[in-house]
């Protein structure tokens, strides 16, 4: 792997259809687009930035609306298709033709959204334990449009035992990635308001944030692009048969399971990762 630590990020925040979005770029060449998942933020891509950056590709990666320090507006803006609308934004305002996405979580649904309604924007598709090929619990899916009962559920979340829980769950090896200080900003960005909103806010629109209920399962299959999916093999978050799932409803994709890994490969398996990625983009 090329050196990273020379690389500088650029940090700023651009206007796209009217929501104030902050992007993190770096590198010059083929454009990648990094999709990050809940509740996180760019900064969980940083690694990969430099990498690809260092490696001849130019990054770009947005804190996605309601999330980190972009605009967090709250109510029914939040859809698959205004996620793909901004994404598509995004790569005109830096003056991209077409770009690889890559999507991780929830960011593999908003990538796949992007690529099923900007084909045209999107030169290869990389989706990483991906959100969109497991049904949620019902309270995720339904909780937020009862009064009072999404609010307390996001409140919940919060506590910092339930954000050690949560954290847990989400790496194969835990006790190597679980700090005092990632609780601290988790427990810190679980209970900023603005992010428990959007959380509400997601959980009462659903249906418009859900492959199946935008519409948008169907047109999976008509995906041309080159795919490729990563799936952490100890992922509890999403099991690893719902990377078969996705390998099913996406016929045209390649899938790489990453053993003794979690739900966030580029941090728990990042050398693997990231061997995957470059290869993959530079074919």
């Amino acid at each position: 792997m090329p050196a990273t630590t020379e690389v500088a990020i650029t940090d700023q925040h651009v206007v796209i259809d009217g929501f104030r979005l902050r992007v993190l770029t770096a590198g010059q060449g083929p454009a990648v687009l990094l999709l990050h998942g809940f509740v996180v933020s760019a900064d969980d891509w940083i690694p990969t930035i430099r990498l690809l950056a260092a490696s001849g590709f130019q990054a770009i990666a947005p804190d996605a609306l309601g999330f980190g320090a972009s605009d967090k507006p709250g109510g029914a803006v939040y859809t698959l298709r205004r996620y793909a609308d901004l994404n598509a934004g995004l790569l005109r305002f830096f003056a991209v033709d077409q770009a690889a996405v890559v999507g991780h979580s929830m960011g593999g649904k908003h990538a796949l959204a992007t690529t099923i309604l900007y084909p045209q924007q999107v030169s290869r598709l990389v989706i990483a334990d991906s959100e969109g090929f497991m049904q949620l619990p019902l309270f995720m899916r339904k909780g937020g449009a009862i009064p009072f009962l999404g609010e307390a559920l996001v409140g919940l979340s919060a506590l910092p035992f339930v954000v050690r829980m949560q954290l847990r769950t989400a790496f194969a090896n835990p006790d190597r990635y679980i700090t005092p200080d990632l609780i601290a900003r988790g427990t810190a960005t679980l209970g900023n308001p603005e992010i428990r909103r959007t959380m509400v806010a997601l959980s009462r629109y659903f249906d418009a944030n859900d492959l199946r209920g935008s519409g948008l399962w169907p047109r999976l299959a008509d995906i041309r692009q080159p795919t490729l999916i990563m799936w952490g093999a100890e992922d509890r978050l999403f099991p690893v048969r719902y990377a078969y799932e996705a390998q099913r409803a996406l016929p045209h994709a390649r899938l790489e399971i990453i053993p003794n890994c979690g739900h966030f490969p580029m941090i728990e398996a990042a050398d693997r990762f990231h061997q995957l990625l470059l290869e993959f983009l530079r074919q």
